[in-house]
């Protein structure tokens, strides 16, 4: 006699091709949201590293490869790494006080890309005005240097942050990583920018990626730093709110800490996101309420599979900025230390993010509650697209040069209950 099981459900036979909304992830020229980062202003190098005179440097910004330099009068310059000459990359080149001469056969660009001397030819180019090389705008601020690669008639003007505004006297503008290879154009990495962007909106990774799973990661957790019931997987639902803003996606986590005469102070642990690219981070190591902010960050894509990252903290104390740099470990190292191992066993950012892949494939995910932040980012961001389409200003950019950007990120005071008295009773009103 003969049986014929069920047959089993779920396998990966037959499954449609994997994709990804390219609408969303695509960058480069021409593409939808390409099109739409071009009209803001980014960072593409630190202005403490760029130095007059120095080595061009070469990077690569939404699919374009560029060079950035600084010329002996101090001006930053972005242009085309391809000389308009024959093709040599300026990478090569020399820096002159007026500019940057090609290698090849001595052409001379301006930072606006003038050729201004012909080096082999009759009275060293007698029509060099014919020739221009591709360049683009930067400015300086927050000591980062800016590009813009957008329609020169819709140039923007470059965003002012109250998080970085007006530093104190003894205050200086930290923006540089010391890491070989990220020093002057920030820190790269071989995915795309979506895949860290999306993950400044996701709290819940927090929760369980840097705590229940590979143990607490958060230097301080439990001493100096956040509670233990900060990371508490079983609560984080009830404690996230999400909320649209005239910038971005906002949320706020909601912890309690009990003090040592029994007194209970409720907090909120705010990240604010303002599109397309840049985002706040509270002082993550080290609890600190109720101050003004002082960092934040922008995600740059190279192009759709790589991404660098780029920051500006404004503060007097350095020990803020190696909190920064080294306050997230991994079996209590950084993650350069780790062995194949440790990268298996205690992963982080680095690990997880990497592992969505190159790009995200949307097709292959399954979103839940925990993803809302992650959803309202993405309509915002595709939105963003449809305005600039229509031949509208999309969300941010800035036409008054007065107009400064309030960042709501920061650890709050919520509110504050007497020892002994039940969480649910109206909580007195926050210092």
């Amino acid at each position: 006699m003969t049986t014929t099981s069920e047959a089993d459900t779920g396998t990966g036979y037959g499954r449609p091709k994997p994709s990804y909304n390219t609408r969303l992830r695509e960058v480069g020229p021409g593409t939808p949201m390409g099109e739409a980062l071009r009209r803001y202003w980014h960072p593409i190098a630190s202005s403490e590293t760029l130095i007059a005179g120095a080595l061009p440097q070469k990077t690569r910004v939404l699919g374009e490869d560029l060079v950035v330099f600084r010329d002996g009068q101090g001006r930053p310059g972005v242009v085309f790494e391809r000389c308009a000459h024959r093709g040599a990359s300026l990478y090569y080149g020399r820096v002159e006080d007026d500019g940057i001469r090609c290698c090849y056969h001595g052409w001379k660009f301006d930072v606006q890309g003038h050729c201004i001397e012909q080096a082999c030819e009759p009275g060293l180019g007698r029509r060099r005005d014919a020739a221009r090389q591709p360049w683009y705008p930067a400015a300086e601020r927050y000591g980062l240097v800016f590009v813009y690669m957008g329609p020169p008639e819709l140039k923007p003007e470059l965003p002012r942050y109250d998080a970085l505004e007006n530093p104190a006297e003894d205050e200086r503008y930290f923006a540089s990583w010391p890491i070989p290879g990220a020093t002057i154009t920030g820190a790269p990495a071989d995915f795309s920018w979506l895949n860290i962007y999306e993950n400044s909106a996701d709290p819940t990774h927090v929760t369980w990626l840097h705590s229940t799973h590979s143990g607490y990661q958060m230097t301080g957790t439990g001493t100096f730093g956040y509670p233990e019931n900060f990371f508490d997987p079983a609560l984080i639902a009830e404690r996230l709110t999400y909320e649209r803003t005239d910038h971005g996606v906002k949320y706020t986590q909601r912890f309690e800490v009990e003090g040592e005469d029994g007194e209970v102070t409720e907090y909120g642990f705010a990240v604010d996101q303002h599109l397309p690219n840049v985002f706040g981070l509270p002082d993550f190591v080290k609890i600190a309420p109720d101050g003004r902010q002082d960092q934040l960050l922008w995600i740059v894509p190279s192009d759709d599979t790589s991404h660098r990252t780029f920051f500006s903290i404004r503060t007097n104390d350095p020990e803020r900025f190696g909190r920064f740099l080294g306050g997230i470990t991994q079996n209590g190292k950084q993650n350069h230390e780790l062995t194949d191992e440790e990268h298996q066993k205690f992963p982080g950012d680095t690990e997880a993010q990497g592992s969505q892949g190159a790009i995200t494939l949307d097709s292959e995910e399954t979103l839940a509650t925990g993803d809302r932040g992650v959803v309202m980012l993405r309509r915002m961001l595709l939105a963003m697209a449809d305005d600039v389409e229509a031949g509208r200003d999309p969300i941010n950019i800035i036409r008054d040069a007065s107009e400064v950007h309030h960042v709501e990120t920061g650890l709050f005071t919520l509110g504050k209950r007497p020892a002994g008295e039940n969480a649910d009773a109206p909580a007195a009103a926050g210092v």
